[in-house]
């Protein structure tokens, strides 16, 4: 899901502090009294004073006055003790009533006990609440205490429905909108679903909605800002219609600050060019439905550039005040070691060689496999397993990524404990039966043969026992083959870890059967059909594999990135959610996909509601 801050749950925590020392106490993990002769003992005493010297409801304001001064000042076990008598000796009016029970509640949060805060605070019925003002300034700030207290109990949903009740259209709380917000965000779709449907107060469902609806149009700035109109017209008594939380208010500033000529720079006689191209143009003339504010697309051709400066610099000539582009290693390469560059650009790509710095305004997005095989590595670890096998293609490019899995794994602390590869007319048995120790174990048989007569000897080959996963690279039709071979020796109970390469996209359950278990990752473009630009493009384009079809991908996210691209690489926002991925970016300017979760199941690639799906 978008998310429109770089803040956290740290964040939330210290925006829950700062609305303690709001509402009139400073975080601490322990009460601390204070000095006698303190300035404000000074006027805690003066106020005790005025008390005993007045009678009925001055008297018990001036004593609840007494004890915010006391929790100010962190005199907190003074407080509890000055409240417990208040409410043994005074009969106390409802607002009164809510006034202390807030103040108790306040003190166990600053001594860190949210659970007993909650405890206070549900000793105050709901039919008691909603006697009172709404706009009542006690009860504003019960139900600010409320939200804290259950966010500090990870109790959000609740939290929420009482950060939402401490605010509103006529006394909007800046801090308590933006806590809402950061919640909120961290809620999945179907989690704000389920929310939306259990909410049973009119600010709650409004904030509900406001988050649904910049999330369902997380990329089009354009569609935001329209849907929040007809928001605002919608909830016209929200406090949201007053003061909007700042990631939607810079919606205005970041749309007018728009790219409005974009260079895409291309291979276009190449298959992935074109492919990339299509994605990119599918994702525009979608845009071009919502606004006819969509940016001028100028279109160059670099299949057989040796050098990127001629074609970039004419792009710049020709006013483009954003290059998407090229897509060439080497390519991307040549424009990093520039000093400086002109204006904004989003290489499709990554350079040959990682470096830590690079030309301001120099953003790297590719496919590229270390996303895949760092995503693949943490999945397995998070299972537990710390005994590794690899099976990869016998060729350069395929052993640079068993080497790059082999290094995460190890600097995670696990083993590897058996690897090998295979060529594209593999003798798959032989090469399973070298992964797991098979053929040791039939040499040593014939060994023994040679030694022992043949009709006083039975002999069933054994595996090696120490591999708790196998990462394998392959293609679909090899995986077809390795899968079934791993089964025929005793290895079929083992997790098979994969990269997008082993799904071809297409629905093939009959011939996938073979796969079943094998868990991957891939693009939510292949895997899911939640986007609504999806069934357009497979029915408009023509059909093509699994590659060319996560580059499609690659150029819709490239397309719908113009807007973001700014934030993103400020780091205004944390990560967007792409059709290759959800996308978050490096201090070095280069973003990564952590890709969507799946397994085969009866032929069919599903999305893995665990991360360890048990093997067919």
């Amino acid at each position: 899901m978008i998310l429109y801050s770089t803040h956290s749950k740290r964040f939330l925590a210290a925006f829950i502090l700062i609305g303690l020392v709001s509402c009139g106490s400073s975080p601490t993990p322990t009460a601390v009294e204070m000095p006698a002769d303190s300035p404000v003992d000074s006027r805690i005493v003066l106020l005790l004073e005025d008390a005993r010297n007045s009678s009925g409801n001055e008297s018990i304001e001036l004593k609840l006055s007494a004890i915010d001064a006391m929790v100010d000042d962190r005199q907190l076990n003074r407080a509890q003790r000055q409240i417990s008598q208040l409410q043994s000796e005074d009969q106390l009016s409802a607002t009164q009533q809510v006034r202390a029970i807030t103040s108790l509640a306040k003190i166990s949060l600053l001594l860190g006990n949210a659970d007993t805060a909650i405890d206070h605070l549900s000793e105050i019925s709901e039919q008691s609440i909603q006697a009172l003002p709404a706009s009542d300034d006690e009860i504003r700030n019960y139900f600010r205490i409320s939200g804290d207290a259950y966010s500090s109990t990870n109790q959000l949903a609740e939290a929420v429905t009482n950060y939402s009740r401490s605010t509103n259209n006529i006394n909007p709380d800046p801090e308590v909108h933006q806590i809402i917000w950061e919640i909120l965000n961290q809620f999945s779709d179907q989690e704000l679903m389920n929310f939306a449907t259990s909410a049973n107060n009119y600010q709650t469902r409004g904030w509900v909605e406001l988050v649904r609806i910049i999330r369902s149009d997380q990329f089009s700035v354009k569609a935001q800002l329209d849907s929040v109109t007809t928001w605002r017209r919608t909830w016209s008594q929200h406090a949201a219609t007053q003061l909007l939380p700042p990631a939607i208010s810079e919606l205005n500033e970041i749309w007018e600050q728009r790219p409005r000529h974009i260079a895409l720079i291309l291979p276009l006689q190449l298959s992935a060019g074109n492919a990339i191209q299509e994605g990119f143009l599918s994702a525009y003339y979608q845009d071009l439905a919502v606004t006819r504010e969509v940016p001028q697309i100028s279109v160059y051709d670099s299949s057989n550039a040796l050098s990127i400066i001629p074609i970039y610099n004419q792009a710049i000539a020709d006013g483009a005040d954003l290059v998407i582009g090229p897509l060439d290693k080497s390519l991307v390469t040549e424009l990093s070691e520039l000093d400086e560059l002109p204006v904004r650009t989003l290489a499709l790509n990554y350079t040959e060689e990682d470096r830590i710095e690079f030309p301001p305004g120099l953003i790297q997005f590719g496919l590229a496999p270390e996303d895949e095989i760092e995503q693949a590595a943490d999945l397995a670890w998070a299972s537990g397993f710390r005994n590794a096998a690899i099976i990869t293609p016998d060729s350069e490019d395929y052993l640079r990524l068993q080497s790059i899995f082999q290094t995460l794994w190890t600097e995670k602390g696990g083993e590897l404990v058996s690897l090998t590869s295979y060529n594209g007319s593999a003798d798959y048995a032989a090469v399973i039966k070298r992964l797991m120790a098979i053929d040791s174990s039939e040499a040593r048989a014939a060994q023994l043969l040679d030694i022992l007569p043949r009709n006083n000897m039975e002999f069933t080959p054994r595996r090696r026992q120490d591999i708790d996963f196998i990462f394998m690279i392959a293609n679909p039709r090899q995986g077809r083959q390795i899968k079934p071979t791993l089964a025929f020796y005793f290895a079929g109970d083992i997790p098979v870890y994969s990269l997008p390469s082993v799904y071809d996209g297409l629905e093939n359950p009959s011939a996938d059967q073979d796969l079943n278990g094998i868990v991957f990752t891939d693009a939510p473009w292949i895997l899911s059909n939640e986007d609504a630009l999806k069934a357009d493009v497979e029915s408009i384009l023509r059909p093509v594999p699994g590659p060319l079809r996560r580059l499609r991908a690659l150029g819709i996210d490239s397309y719908r990135l113009y807007t973001h691209l700014e934030r993103l690489d400020d780091h205004a926002i944390d990560s967007l959610d792409g059709v290759t991925g959800s996308l978050s970016i490096t201090d070095s300017g280069r973003i990564r996909r952590s890709l969507a979760v799946a397994h085969f199941e009866n032929g069919l690639a599903v999305f893995s509601k665990d991360e360890n799906p048990e093997s067919d």
